[in-house]
């Protein structure tokens, strides 16, 4: 019995020994700590070089890149695992079928429904969905026009101070014949030499009426300092 005992222990030792043999690839410490192409892990997992999941990694909360997330990306191929969000239309049961399930037909099914399409965000930009505009909706820049108004003024001549006006020839016409003149009779008295009565100083005040001036519709684009970058998708 003694004897069992003392093999199972010895087997236990080597085992763990084994377990927290020194190697170049993979390092257990005592602490727990797992180093992967380290010598010395400070985490419970700590990897020197790139990992590769068949799956998709997941903390406490879900999955870390939830399929379908959008993000502005500044190459001009997307990732591996990333799609442009160009318009491209995808199989529903290809590699794309984990996007297909998050977005189904939502942007469009190319033509037939044994494939879907990714959103277009070529040249757009996006806003967050509202009750009555859903996720997948979209539009063209709102026309618009603006309207020009200008306040009504006063405007008023110089101060003329005292003067007086004479009567223009062309007024006079005693006998007002077919010259179709308006006459001023006098008794005879040349009227183009006799002055107004005075007027006293004084200006004039001419008012203008205000107008309002809608300019055409436009939908031009009316955006701050840009820059272009391509959207992509996860898959």
């Amino acid at each position: 019995m003694k004897h069992s005992l003392f093999i199972t222990a010895f087997v236990c030792i080597a085992a763990i020994s084994n377990l927290y043999a020194q190697t170049d690839a993979l390092k257990i410490l005592p602490n727990g700590n797992v180093g992967v192409g380290t010598e010395a892990p400070t985490e419970k997992l700590q990897v020197d070089g790139n990992v590769k999941a068949n799956g998709r990694f997941v903390d406490k909360t879900g999955v870390v890149m939830p399929v379908g997330t959008v993000l502005p990306y500044a190459g001009t191929t997307a990732p591996p695992g990333w799609l442009l969000c160009n318009g491209a239309a995808y199989s529903i049961s290809g590699d794309q079928k984990d996007l297909f399930a998050a977005i189904g037909y939502t942007y469009g099914n190319g033509g037939t429904t044994a494939t879907f399409k990714v959103p277009d965000l070529s040249a757009s930009f996006v806003q967050g969905a509202t009750p009555w505009e859903p996720v997948g909706t979209s539009g063209y820049p709102d026309q618009h026009s603006h309207s020009v108004t200008m306040p009504q003024r006063s405007f008023g001549t110089e101060w003329a101070g005292d003067h007086n006006h004479f009567f223009p020839r062309t007024w006079y016409n005693r006998g007002l014949d077919k010259g179709g003149y308006t006459g001023i009779d006098t008794g005879g008295q040349d009227v183009t030499k006799q002055t107004t009565e005075n007027a006293g100083g004084h200006w004039h005040v001419v008012n203008l009426p205000a107008y309002t001036m809608p300019s055409s519709p436009s939908n031009d684009r009316n955006r701050p300092k840009w820059i272009a970058l391509n959207y992509i998708i996860k898959y």
